[in-house]
């Protein structure tokens, strides 16, 4: 299973040692049960987690009056159960239980880390996909594809059909992956890059149909790829289309000091407010396993 980036827990625990991060679990007030949290990911992630810590873990997970200190206690019982921590199961049966929150952040993170916990267990991934939270049934799509359960129609239909931009970004991104017929695939990134509304998507449909390469592909780059409002979106296609055609991005010609998208793109209003649970705007890895870290 492909590793998660966890790089915004690090340097904001309140010590190193898990004894310590353990007792303060149950500290008073909400910051130092968060940042203990926080680092027993990194703990969980590098070495797994001892029994008795995975227990107060998930306490924390399913117990905690904070969202927040819920959700990094569910990421770090992700990354205990995914390291083999010996509880019982006490870490999966949180999780499970996390899925059902009544936060969105909370079962968006539980979703990652079922994922973890259970890489095979594709029903409850896809049952995610029904949340009404567009950060639970993005980090669904995303986990569907990391382990391998997610198709091309799958994909597709969230493309079509999600009003949840995140959702229809990682779709476009995951498509060149599962594409079986890429006639289709491309037809439809092709639309994608043509007509959503956000840049974020655009950018990614872009750069998938770099990767499928199509005489197609191409063209829709050109055609809309290069045309776009958004220079974000202008500089993915262009890439793509070197990638596509096996050269350096130099060799191709194309205008890029244009304004930034008014449908949205990197360091725009929307932008500042899109990113919830799950992390940053255009990279995968990190897509996946944030929560709302990076906005602190």
């Amino acid at each position: 299973m492909t590793e998660y980036a966890n790089r915004s827990a690090r340097g904001r625990a309140v010590a190193e040692d898990e004894a310590e991060l353990c007792d303060q679990l149950d500290a008073q007030g909400e910051r130092d049960p968060e940042r203990a949290a926080l680092g027993l990911v990194d703990i969980a992630d590098s070495a797994g987690l001892e029994p008795e810590t995975t227990v107060r873990l998930a306490e924390r997970a399913t117990g905690d009056e904070s969202e927040e200190v819920r959700q990094f206690a569910v990421e770090a019982l992700g990354h205990a159960a995914s390291a083999g921590s010996e509880a019982d199961g006490t870490a999966e049966a949180a999780i499970r239980t996390a899925l059902d929150d009544g936060h969105e952040w909370v079962r968006a993170e539980a979703v990652v880390a079922q994922s973890r916990a259970a890489p095979g267990d594709e029903e409850t991934l896809r049952a995610a996909l029904s949340d009404e939270s567009g950060w639970v049934r993005r980090n669904a799509v995303v986990a569907l594809a990391k382990t391998g359960a997610a198709s091309q129609e799958l994909l597709v239909e969230r493309i079509k059909s999600d009003p949840h931009q995140g959702v229809r970004e990682y779709a476009a991104d995951f498509l060149r992956e599962y594409a079986d017929d890429t006639g289709e695939a491309v037809r439809i990134l092709a639309a994608v890059l043509a007509r959503d509304p956000e840049a974020f998507v655009r950018a990614k449909a872009a750069s998938s149909l770099g990767d499928l390469g199509t005489d197609r592909a191409e063209e829709a780059l050109e055609r809309h790829g290069l045309n776009d409002r958004s220079d974000d979106v202008r500089r993915s296609a262009k890439r793509a289309l070197a990638t596509a055609r096996g050269v350096d991005p130099e060799q191709i010609d194309a205008d890029l000091d244009g304004p930034a998208a008014p449908g949205g793109g990197p360091g725009s209003k929307r932008d500042r407010g899109r990113q919830g649970p799950g992390g940053g705007p255009a990279d995968v890895n990190d897509g996946l396993t944030q929560g709302q870290r990076d906005r602190r």
